[in-house]
């Protein structure tokens, strides 16, 4: 291992760490998914490029987030021709939005997670199927035998429980 490749391994463990919310982020400034992900390449290049202006100890998701409203800017003034691009109030509002939200959905991601485990297996199984494997409740009711109405509660319950699960976490968490 070189001497730049030390020094850039704790720069690079920022970047992929903030990976999830920067796609998040970028999302909610544009409507295509796959636009966001060429976004996404952008910013991690720029973020890259510009590693020795980041200053260490300092908010490296606050300086991704603004490179990022950037990239976004930057994209947005290529694609001006395209009739569905945001004015730049509307830009500026969500981006200063989705600055904000992001703790709060890699909170509830967390808190995601850990009820996820709570499920029953078959629930989790189901929930897997249909948001994972884009199986509808009729295609999930004839993979398991189960009629359509049935796995129609049956997610509906599990979705009920992730949610008060979920805010129940939340709660504590407040109370800390």
């Amino acid at each position: 291992m070189s001497k730049s490749d030390i020094r850039d391994e704790p720069f690079l463990t920022l970047v992929t760490g903030a990976q999830r919310a920067l796609h998040a982020f970028i999302l909610r400034l544009v409507p295509r998914l796959s636009d966001a992900d060429d976004i996404l390449q952008e910013t991690n290049l720029v973020l890259w490029s510009k590693q020795a202006e980041f200053t260490p100890g300092t908010d490296f998701r606050a300086w991704a987030f603004r490179i990022a409203r950037f990239q976004v800017m930057a994209f947005r003034k290529r694609q001006s021709l395209d009739r569905l691009i945001f004015g730049d109030e509307l830009v500026g509002r969500l981006a200063r939005l989705g600055e904000s939200c992001s703790d709060s959905l890699e909170e509830k991601r967390s808190l995601l997670i850990e009820c996820l485990q709570e499920l029953k297996e078959s629930q989790r199984q189901m929930l897997d199927d249909h948001y994972g494997n884009r199986l509808s409740g009729r295609e999930i009711a004839e993979k398991s035998g189960r009629n359509a109405d049935a796995v129609f509660q049956a997610m509906h319950r599990a979705r009920t429980a992730l949610m008060r699960c979920i805010e129940r976490g939340l709660t504590e968490r407040e109370s800390k």
